[in-house]
């Protein structure tokens, strides 16, 4: 995570002495009128209720419509964050919101005056699925709006509050999709986006859904999803890994069961399966992930196996990964030489091709890891969807800023971020160069040019050449700026791909 200082309301930034006026600004959606703000340019509109409160007998339970309030409800402070173990996880250093059951509230940023309907993004956010937050200081809309969209990002449903599945659940709502609460969250965001986008001057029929790591993962499955058709269309997926270990219903169901009954809770009893405090169901310490459920509605497939049969939406598609995706292994011990004995003999072939002079085991192992993990998921994505005639654009992602690069060995997982929000000027991270600053308008640019027009093609830069199977051409993002790298790891990521399950 990164370094970053806590936003804070429009109104408190006014009462800072903020050199930029704030002026009201007001807009009709689902539940009643909203009051946000304009500052330098930008209207901010925070904490919007997309869904109602997912509390008492609505834990566990699919997004219901959000309840109307009366008169203008204040949009200048953002929501809760969703229930999750901040004790234990790395959110930025001194960032603070609360948490709460009641968390289903996304923030919307636009350009202060717009005259068209703007196209519209809408940011998934990552975190394994157990922690992060549609508000986290480096996910500010503010630059991107003032390149001309309306940006949208959202919470969703965590740990075992957006994963869970017990029998009594699935009996319940038996013939509904179950289990999969945090990703049934994240599409009655896009619907309420398809549905107020015009209000707050939005595109409702160009929206681009886009997220990092389980945000990419999220936009994956989403992409596969039979229930998540029409809800966007174009996507991004930064990072999204292999996304193809969700569970088996019935073993999910069975673990759910055990783990109601350590509560305390009889087997009948699904009152009091959701009477438990929030503080219980969060069970901290929370550190694995927490993965989607095969339920075979809402999650038919893993999404390796949906692209391979070519289930996933015929949208325009941006996906790549980063050069240093290895730097995820410090939060999994072991995870380089369990991957090496999973694979046996042909493992040690591959590796073969890392061991390169001046290169040591485990660096090889490290950065083998992280290609088998990320990039090469990514390519033979980019490859499934191109064979099927889908606009495919593939990047990599190397570029480390400045002041970082006596520091850190590469562009690690999660990197690349700051560039697409381009938020690190925004938020004043120390040591950030006009260089950093040039990079992170050109990955942005690039990325509204997409969500602008289903074409990555900025002008004055280079051409982003869209992705074939044959020549694997994609965009590298490196301290020497963008530039076409044609069939990059080739001979190795082929191996990973014959070798992967």
């Amino acid at each position: 995570m990164h370094d970053l200082t806590p936003r804070r309301t429009l109104a408190a930034l006014a009462l800072a002495g903020a050199c930029v006026p704030v002026f009201a600004q007001t807009a009709q959606v689902t539940g009643g009128a909203i009051a946000g703000a304009s500052r330098d340019g930008v209207d901010a509109f925070l904490g919007i209720p997309f869904a109602a409160a997912p509390v008492g007998d609505l834990r566990w339970r699919a997004p219901q419509p959000v309840p109307s309030w009366p008169g203008v409800r204040a949009a200048q402070t953002v929501g809760s964050d969703c229930m999750q173990d901040k004790a234990n996880n790395p959110l930025p250093a001194g960032y603070e919101n609360a948490t709460s059951e009641d968390c289903l509230y996304l923030n919307a940023w636009r350009p202060h005056g717009a005259s068209k309907p703007l196209p519209v993004m809408v940011w998934i956010h990552g975190g394994a699925f157990i922690m992060g937050s549609g508000s986290l200081p480096i996910y500010d809309g503010t630059a991107l709006a003032k390149k001309g969209v309306l940006l949208v990002t959202l919470n969703y449903r965590l740990g075992r509050f957006g994963t869970y599945a017990h029998p009594l659940l699935s009996a319940e709502q038996s013939g509904s999709p179950v289990a999969n609460y945090g990703l049934m969250d994240q599409m009655a965001a896009l619907r309420w986006v398809r549905e107020n986008a015009a209000a707050l001057g939005g595109d409702p029929k160009n929206v681009t859904v886009f997220g990092e790591s389980a945000g990419a993962s999220s936009v994956n499955f989403l992409l596969t999803s039979p229930l998540a058709r029409g809800l966007f269309d174009k996507a991004i997926s930064q990072s999204g890994g292999a996304s193809n270990a969700p569970q088996p219903l019935a073993a999910f169901e069975a673990a759910g069961l055990e783990w109601a009954r350590s509560k305390g809770v009889r087997d009948g009893d699904v009152a009091a399966l959701r009477a438990l405090p929030a503080a219980t169901v969060l069970d901290a310490p929370v550190r694995n992930v927490a993965a989607p459920v095969l339920d075979g509605k809402l999650v038919v497939h893993d999404t390796a196996t949906a692209f391979r049969l070519g289930e996933a939406a015929k949208v325009p598609y941006l996906t790549g990964a980063n050069d240093y995706e290895q730097s995820l292994m410090k939060w999994m011990p072991g995870a380089g030489p369990a991957m090496l004995a999973k694979m046996g003999e042909p493992g040690e072939r591959i590796l073969a091709e890392y061991l390169q002079p001046g290169v040591m085991r485990e660096q090889a192992i490290g950065r083998m890891w992280g290609e088998m993990a990320m990039v090469e998921p990514t390519r033979r994505r980019a490859r499934q969807q191109a064979a099927r005639g889908v606009p495919v654009w593939l990047y990599r992602y190397s570029y480390v800023p400045e002041a970082l690069r006596s520091i850190v060995p590469g562009a690690g997982h999660d990197n690349e971020m700051e560039m697409v929000f381009a938020t690190p000027s925004v938020q004043a991270r120390p040591g950030w160069s006009a260089n950093d600053q040039k990079m992170a308008e050109q990955v942005s640019n690039y990325w509204v040019a997409f969500a602008k027009t289903g074409k990555p093609q900025v002008p004055g830069q280079p051409d982003w050449p869209q992705f074939t199977a044959g020549k694997d051409r994609l965009l590298e993002f490196s301290k020497g700026g963008a530039a076409v790298v044609p069939d990059f790891g080739r001979a190795r990521l082929d191996m990973l791909e014959a070798a992967a399950p």
